[in-house]
């Protein structure tokens, strides 16, 4: 047996016998490719965030999971006097809200709220659909980081690569004690819903952008927004702003979609994307930490509140949108080895019969392994593919 084949023999028997990992192997068939990070080199194409960057669309879950909220919008940043005493975060935190509600097609309650918002959309010339955390985790695979066991799903729908979110189980307890953190905690006590929201939780953006060579449409979950004196002098363009930022629920079009999966109720006000901003609590700020998950989804804003033992005694307020260009010269080529590796996979996942496969990375530090599935399962609604995609696209 040769060093390549004992490799992928030695990580498929680590996977499948660690009661941890075993479940990413479970509709996992042939391994088509194994990669690594040092086999993968940076593409040609420089990576940019100064491009233009378009919103698709956002959306609110309801907090009983019947419904999402179109447009919805992210709480109001509304810090209390200070100081303020968190409560360890507890009890049932939804780690992955599409899988959770709607477990055939995780992307599709993005799709209803795009069916409102903009129902003529062609996708046709998009490569990439993934939400936020998959970009971010493959971003510290091709830069050598040790991180947890994750996996993804690929499908193929057209000539459009989808990269799913997949968990041993769609809700994890966080209990009670003092390493659980503060975060969900923090962001009640520091922001506050808008009218007509406060029976809502997480709000998601859809957004688009060129990723080197690579159009890709990326979603992600806002925790406020801030309302800055300085707002006039963004860099980040978003095109959908002028057209839909002072639009009320009452003057977006109605869905043109059949009766969906997920119930859609039209309410809320878009808040323009130069306004969104990420909640962090901290023992001390750590802008750095947190610019892969700012960069990816574009949000220029982040506020950290500094704590002693869950007591916050102050807050900051960081325009993080004008260090992305050094950040992303820092990174540039790890952000082109990234446009290297989604490339790579898209160009796998067309070759396969069914056109979807599993990613697994099955421990820290391990490659990436590629795997047949055993059972495919469409990510979105045959309605909703016709509406978006032409029927000369490639694939079914």
């Amino acid at each position: 047996m040769s060093g390549s084949n004992r490799q992928r023999q030695h990580y498929r028997q680590r996977a499948g016998g660690a009661s941890k990992t075993a479940w990413m192997l479970k509709d996992a068939g042939e391994l088509i490719q194994m990669l690594t990070s040092t086999s993968l080199e940076p593409d040609s194409t420089a990576v940019s965030s100064e491009l233009v960057f378009e919103t698709l669309c956002s959306y609110n879950w309801q907090d009983d999971g019947t419904a999402i909220l179109v447009p919805g919008g992210p709480p109001r940043w509304e810090p209390p006097p200070l100081p303020v005493t968190l409560s360890p975060d507890s009890g049932l935190n939804c780690k992955n809200q599409g899988i959770s509600r709607v477990p055939k097609y995780p992307f599709e309650p993005a799709f209803q709220a795009m069916s409102i918002m903009n129902p003529n959309l062609q996708l046709d010339g998009v490569d990439i659909i993934a939400n936020r955390n998959s970009l971010r985790k493959l971003f510290d695979f091709v830069a050598g980081k040790r991180q947890e066991p994750f996996c993804m799903g690929l499908c193929m729908v057209k000539n459009t690569l989808f990269i799913s979110r997949k968990e041993k189980t769609a809700r994890m307890m966080i209990h009670g004690y003092a390493n659980s953190g503060y975060g969900h905690n923090f962001e009640e006590a520091f922001s506050t819903p808008e009218p007509g929201l406060a029976g809502s939780g997480s709000h998601h953006r859809v957004i688009r952008y060129d990723l080197g060579h690579l159009n890709c449409v990326v979603r992600f979950e806002v925790d406020a927004y801030h309302t800055d004196s300085d707002d006039t002098a963004q860099h980040l363009v978003d095109d959908l702003t002028t057209t839909i930022s002072q639009l009320t629920v009452n003057e977006l079009p109605m869905s043109s979609t059949t009766q969906p999966s997920t119930n859609v109720i039209q309410r809320g006000t878009f808040i323009q994307a130069s306004k969104l901003a990420e909640m962090k609590v901290r023992k001390a700020e750590r802008i750095n930490d947190a610019m892969p998950q700012l960069w990816f989804g574009r949000t220029p804003y982040l506020l950290v509140g500094k704590h002693v033992e869950g007591v916050v005694h102050s807050t900051t307020c960081s325009h993080v949108e004008r260090q992305f260009e050094a950040w992303e010269t820092n990174n540039q080529g790890n952000l082109r080895k990234l446009v290297t590796l989604l490339a790579e996979l898209k160009l796998m996942v067309r070759g396969v019969e069914g056109r979807a496969a599993v990613l697994v990375c099955a421990e820290k530090g391990a490659p990436l392994q590629i795997l047949r599935t055993k059972n495919k399962t469409d990510v979105l609604p045959r309605k909703i593919v016709e509406n978006h995609w032409s029927r000369e696209g490639d694939g079914d």
